[in-house]
């Protein structure tokens, strides 16, 4: 072996080892900032006399159908539970963690999780189920044909569904389509109702204390057009 190939050897591992430093040395960061974020949203919880939990079991089976959660769900648990109560209404914020196997390019199977966030206003009466997506090409297929409402903006922007189109209606008139129509947030935040709850989520995004607050005041301000009271009630399981 001559002098230079051993010298490329030789730095061929230093490169392998440094890359392992590196993805090591990355892995423990994220460990530690996500660490932090949790204890950064258990103190921000805490301190507006929120109740937190690291993990709640079964928790999803009830919001299950709001999409990205899975139409059926059977004991999924929700992690980084937040539960108390926001402008006279209940609720609960979680968040969902979706784990997947793919194969990599030698065939071996690698794991990955995928986070999303929901947040859950308790509305303490019964309300059609209701899902209200922005509009999309593959929706119709993934999520089934929309409702039309008659009211254009509202049929051009947003892919509407619901089992009981009638009921659907009388809530959507009676000031729910004003709001979508008219409030930038609906842009980006889709809603579902449902068993009692008014829903939303941020896909592939984690809970934190400074991103809180958005989401919850927007279901409580589409709750203020669905001309019902604001209960202060706990969610139900």
């Amino acid at each position: 072996m001559s002098g230079i190939q051993a010298v490329l050897i030789l730095l061929w591992w230093v490169a392998v080892g440094a890359l392992v430093f590196w993805v090591f040395r990355r892995k423990a960061r994220k460990k530690r900032e996500a660490r932090e974020t949790y204890a950064e949203l258990q103190s921000f919880a805490e301190s507006r006399g929120w109740r937190y939990e690291n993990g709640v079991p079964g928790l999803v089976d009830a919001y299950q159908g709001a999409s990205p959660l899975p139409i059926t769900a059977s004991g999924l648990g929700g992690d980084h539970v937040v539960t108390g109560s926001h402008r006279g209404f209940g609720f609960r914020a979680f968040e969902y963690r979706h784990y997947s196997t793919d194969l990599d390019v030698d065939g071996a199977d690698t794991s990955s999780v995928t986070i999303h966030s929901f947040w859950a206003l308790n509305l303490g009466v019964e309300v059609p189920d209701l899902r209200i997506y922005r509009d999309g090409w593959f929706d119709t297929v993934s999520r089934g044909r929309a409702m039309e409402v008659g009211i254009p903006q509202l049929d051009k922007d947003f892919h509407i569904v619901s089992k009981d189109e009638e009921r659907a209606r009388a809530v959507l008139f009676g000031g729910l389509a004003e709001f979508l129509t008219s409030d930038r947030r609906a842009s980006e935040l889709e809603l579902r109702l449902h068993n009692g709850q008014l829903i939303t989520w941020r896909t592939r995004t984690g809970l934190s204390s400074a991103t809180f607050d958005g989401p919850l005041d927007y279901l409580a301000d589409a709750a203020g057009h669905l001309g019902i009271g604001t209960p202060a009630q706990p969610p139900r399981l």
